[in-house]
């Protein structure tokens, strides 16, 4: 079992070690494909000499964490984690090099996926060995609200800020051309506040109603089904994603709405299974109604209105969460 209920961590890190082996292949049997590799001033040979490392760690240990993960070997968590840590590493050291040299930013752009991917494959293997999903303490619901705003706003200047600079200042020293249509600039603030409230009315309902905050080891100790959350089953998500994108569309950036494609595919199909799994779990029947009458993406024309209001620890009949 994984946190995601697929097998993504096994086939991710297989061909993650794949690719990585072709991609090292490929520099050593066509030199002139080195260069692009290369920063300004540095020799090919500093580019040869991280090919040890990545051959003797980063892809037996993606290999072996895939395979191991496909057959249930009891070694699959460390090797996941290995690997993942291996990768992060290249990635660290290919943005100091870029950042040094002032030049070679094509390897950033494809060690930070491999970076995320890793990362988020070795999480989603660690199912049983890490506790994820906790109820929060109780306590009143101003204090609730103030975490929850102490969260929004720690993720905001992560998520919405430094990652899209970040991304954008890697795809201006690639120079890939900027996303520009007319109305972008007046489009793109006009969306991000509707969002933004969206996000924030959101998270103070949950805090306030469920005796809890979003995250995942703090989570409401009720089944919240008012405000946004009575139209819309996952709003906090839709908001991030909403601001994500118009973030995008502000800087002219293709590369920073592919951030946030990702970002929704990552969520949608490996974080969501599992915390409706936990939801179910938590809230039973209850949760198992809400989700027949209220969208995941889509929201209802009418809210949705609760005869039961559960709290965490309610017993549940054993079932697949409803999508």
């Amino acid at each position: 079992m994984t946190f995601s209920g697929t097998r993504f961590a096994g086939w991710y890190l297989t061909a993650q070690g794949l690719a990585f082996a072709a991609w090292w292949a490929y520099l050593f049997w066509v030199p002139a494909g080195r260069g692009a590799f290369v920063p300004p001033g540095a020799s090919e040979l500093d580019l040869l000499a991280f090919s040890l490392p990545d051959l003797l760690v980063a892809v037996p240990a993606s290999l072996a964490a895939g395979v191991a993960f496909l057959r249930r070997l009891r070694w699959t968590l460390p090797l996941a984690w290995l690997a993942a840590g291996a990768v992060s590493y290249a990635f660290v050291y290919c943005v100091a090099w870029a950042w040094l040299r002032g030049g070679g930013w094509i390897s950033v752009a494809f060690m930070a996926p491999a970076a995320l991917l890793s990362t988020v494959a070795a999480l989603d293997a660690s199912e049983g060995a890490l506790r994820i999903f906790r109820r929060a303490s109780r306590s009143s619901p101003m204090r609730h609200v103030l975490a929850t705003l102490g969260q929004i706003t720690l993720f905001w200047t992560l998520f919405l800020l430094v990652v899209p600079l970040a991304v954008r200042f890697v795809e201006a020293r690639l120079g890939w051309p900027s996303l520009v249509f007319a109305g972008r600039t007046a489009l793109a603030p006009l969306l991000f506040l509707l969002f933004s409230a969206l996000g924030l009315a959101s998270g103070v309902t949950m805090a306030s109603r469920g005796a809890g905050t979003p995250l995942p080891f703090a989570a409401p100790n009720e089944l919240v089904v008012a405000g946004p959350y009575a139209y819309l089953r996952n709003p906090m998500v839709v908001a991030g994603l909403g601001q994500g994108i118009s973030v995008g569309l502000w800087l002219g950036s293709a590369a920073v709405l592919g951030y946030v494609l990702v970002g929704g595919l990552i969520w949608n199909f490996l974080v969501r299974p599992a915390e409706e799994r936990d939801l179910l779990q938590s809230f039973g029947e209850s949760y198992r109604a809400y989700c027949r009458q209220v969208r995941c993406w889509f929201p209802r024309l009418r809210p949705f209105i609760a005869t039961v209001r559960p709290t965490a620890g309610e017993s549940s009949p054993a079932a697949d969460s409803s999508r």
